[in-house]
């Protein structure tokens, strides 16, 4: 949780009927997320009703997400900002038990951990022990190189560096974008893949899409690469190394890689919000969370994504301001988006959706699961959520896209204040 001077929480009880709790928090007074709370708000009226508004027309968003696609069971959400601070929940956590999901629950943060995989790299390079410009060849040994990128006849395996693999121009193929990888998956959910299985995978079954620094190709293969990299630099597994160089001293207490720790739960006899594809349950499956490796594989909570989120908006990650600025070095990677190292930038101008016309920019990154983790520059606000669904009927940009209007339209007051 971001520290916010002179903030004050009110927790509402559970809701019978939804299993939704929300709280708010407003700067220096207490607004109340319903209106009994109301009179004993010592802040100025138009205030508490701003935020009252706000806070249950995210709600409202949030459970239109949740009940406009059949496929979806559930979703969480955490907007926050200055003098705000709102978390919400809608729909079931479990389907079998038909338990609501609460908005403290877990989930499955699918690529969002490519900007915690790029932050550790980043550490390195800062403290010398890498270099973005240096071939990867450098650390991975010839059982992993040989035959990497073999493009139209000719090798490129040795020209490949560290920075292609972070901004995914390396023209390596993405596993899961691979003929028959996915159905390999779902063939064995209980099967462990190691790293370089998946490497092999791709070399005998995808060509590359082009020469090294030739274009830009999205590769959970690179961060596969990436994570065996920092293993042999540092000599540690690479969950040993996210806890002990991020999520410790972040104190993202329930933050954690579920094929190889044990469980960290953020409510006491509770395990992860369920994650579908489809039909198919997949939250926890090991086959999942180990071909998702250096790119995912890991568990979360909103509260957990928004330390990282704000510490790496505040530049509290680095010892030089000008490692994280190396971060957004952009290559266009789509027609209103940008990608950096292990970053995301999306310019809702440049998109040709009236649905997106005057919202700004947003960077951060997302994941396959409808799973999200924005920062609004323009107005200092982050959003953090899941639909945990990965056969979405919708672009991860139009779930952020209508989460933003709703605070837009309540901040200028062109929505309903009531």
């Amino acid at each position: 949780m971001t520290a916010h001077r002179g903030l004050k929480r009110i927790r509402l009880p559970q809701l019978a009927s939804s299993g939704r709790v929300m709280t708010c928090l407003i700067l220096g007074t207490v607004a109340s997320c319903g209106s009994h709370l109301a009179s004993h708000a010592p802040a100025r009226k138009p205030e508490v009703q701003r935020a009252t508004a706000l806070s249950r027309r995210l709600q409202a968003c949030l459970d239109h997400l949740v009940e406009e696609q059949a496929s979806v069971r559930g979703g969480l959400l955490l907007v926050e900002g200055p003098g705000f601070r709102w978390k919400g929940a809608s729909g079931v956590a479990f389907e079998a038990t038909r338990l609501a999901m609460l908005p403290d629950d877990q989930f499955t943060i699918d690529s969002v951990a490519k900007s915690m995989t790029a932050t550790i790299v980043m550490k390195l390079v800062e403290a010398g022990r890498l270099g973005l410009d240096e071939p990867i060849a450098t650390h991975l040994p010839p059982s992993v190189m040989d035959g990497l990128h073999l493009f139209q006849g000719r090798s490129y395996s040795e020209e490949i560096t560290i920075r292609q693999l972070l901004n995914h121009t390396s023209g390596i193929r993405d596993d899961w974008g691979c003929a028959d990888f996915f159905e390999r998956i779902a063939a064995d959910l209980q099967r462990r893949w190691t790293p370089e299985e998946t490497v092999t995978f791709v070399k005998t079954h995808c060509e590359p899409a082009f020469p090294p620094g030739g274009g830009f190709a999205y590769s959970d293969t690179g961060y596969n690469l990436l994570g065996l990299i920092i293993e042999k630099v540092t000599g540690t597994p690479l969950h040993e190394v996210y806890r002990h160089l991020l999520l410790d001293p972040l104190g993202m207490s329930h933050t954690y890689r579920p094929a190889y720790e044990e469980a960290r739960p953020s409510i006491v006899g509770r395990p992860p919000s369920e994650r579908w594809a489809g039909d198919i349950e997949c939250s926890l499956s090991p086959a999942v969370m180990t071909a998702d490796w250096g790119g995912g594989g890991l568990i979360s909570t909103t509260e957990d994504l928004d330390r990282f989120l704000r510490a790496l908006v505040s530049n509290r990650l680095f010892s030089k301001s000008t490692t994280r600025q190396e971060m957004f070095s952009w290559v266009d990677s789509g027609p209103f988006h940008r990608y950096g190292l292990g970053i995301a930038s999306v310019d809702f101008g440049r998109s040709p959706s009236p649905l997106h016309a005057g919202l700004g920019q947003v960077w951060g990154h997302a994941g396959s699961s409808q799973v999200f983790m924005y920062y609004w520059p323009d107005r200092d606000i982050v959003m953090i959520g899941t639909l945990n669904q990965i056969d979405s009927q919708k672009s991860v940009y139009d779930i952020v896209a209508p989460i933003m209007r709703t605070v837009l339209d309540t901040v200028q007051g062109t929505g309903p204040q009531n």
